[in-house]
């Protein structure tokens, strides 16, 4: 056994067998912490990306994402500083074969895309644009994708990418989403009713005004019906109807705007409806006598907005 140790080959064999275990657990260790440190910079990243994408954020709950596509990777519900649902947040994850991509998007109960940002993008061909592409999606439908401008070209397999994580986004929305039993349930609370108020006098735009009351007959506030008609296609002059539901608390604030889609007589894509869906949004919680909202979000469909402002100053006339 002593010659056996004395032997050149066997001391030149164990040395090396001690340096690739030393340095096979050193390799180890290294990766190790790489890879945490590039996991926590990962969550950093979406952490930041979730403000990006829904700025009134302050809190979120973690949702799981069974039975949701392979690319969705997590899913939140975003809260603000009162603990009120603003949004709902997801991280996919997609490759292809000029690289991989993860992006958070933010979608309200709607689903309206809020904002939308790549924490990672590498891509061989066109990363700018691909990034503009994604871009081009806020405001649109979850449901429906229709891009608010021309979709840069160049790089088609991201673009097909996107899109298909885009898609699988509205699929875990609506596993997430479940809509309210009645459609003002968020508005006035459960189990509210309304009763045709007999001293409204109706004007050509305001049409009617309920009295909501809760489960103790208490009135809770007011819930009125607006229509009007206007143009809507500036090159064509096309004129179109639209019809308004708004909730009222009792001091006039407001409590929610709904654009049904089947009354609305404008151009239904995401593209005008669903930018003034956003923007009525965006008027929740003013005054109707003194209402303001962000019109950036109705960029490219402002005849529809103008619309929906007239309809909404004339409630304001009337709201005693």
């Amino acid at each position: 056994m002593k010659k056996l140790f004395e032997s050149p080959l066997f001391h030149y064999t164990f040395v090396l067998a001690m340096v690739s275990i030393v340095c096979g657990l050193a390799i180890g260790g290294v990766n190790a912490a790489t890879a945490q440190r590039i996991q926590d910079n990962i969550d950093n990243a979406k952490i930041e990306a979730y403000n990006i994408v829904l700025p009134e954020l302050d809190d979120f709950d973690e949702v799981s994402v069974e039975g949701d596509p392979a690319t969705i990777i997590s899913k939140v519900i975003g809260k603000n500083e009162d603990g009120q649902t603003i949004g709902y947040i997801y991280e996919a994850y997609s490759s292809n074969k000029f690289g991989y991509m993860r992006i958070v998007v933010s979608v309200d109960s709607s689903g309206t895309i809020l904002g939308a940002y790549f924490i990672e993008i590498n891509q061989s061909l066109n990363v700018s644009g691909t990034k503009d592409n994604l871009a081009l999606y806020v405001g649109a439908s979850i449901d429906e994708l229709e891009p608010s401008g021309d979709l840069s070209s160049g790089a088609t397999y991201s673009l097909d990418t996107v899109q298909a994580m885009l898609a699988d986004i509205a699929v875990a929305h609506a596993n997430t989403v479940v809509a309210p039993e009645l459609p003002y349930d968020a508005w006035f609370g459960m189990h509210y009713t309304m009763e045709v108020d007999n001293t409204f006098v109706p004007t050509n735009l305001v049409l009617s005004k309920h009295i909501v009351k809760d489960a103790s007959n208490q009135v809770v506030g007011y819930f009125f019906h607006m229509s009007g008609e206007g143009v809507y296609d500036g090159f064509e002059g096309h004129i179109g109807t639209i019809h308004v539901y708004t909730g009222l608390s009792t001091d006039g604030t407001i409590l929610g705007i709904d654009l049904p889609k089947e009354e609305f007589g404008h151009t239904t894509t995401s593209q005008f409806l669903g930018k003034n869906v956003t923007y009525v949004h965006s008027i929740v919680g003013s005054n109707i006598q003194s209402f303001s909202g962000d019109e950036d979000l109705a960029a490219g469909a402002s005849n529809s907005r103008t619309l929906i402002d007239s309809l909404l100053t004339a409630l304001g006339g009337v709201f005693q």
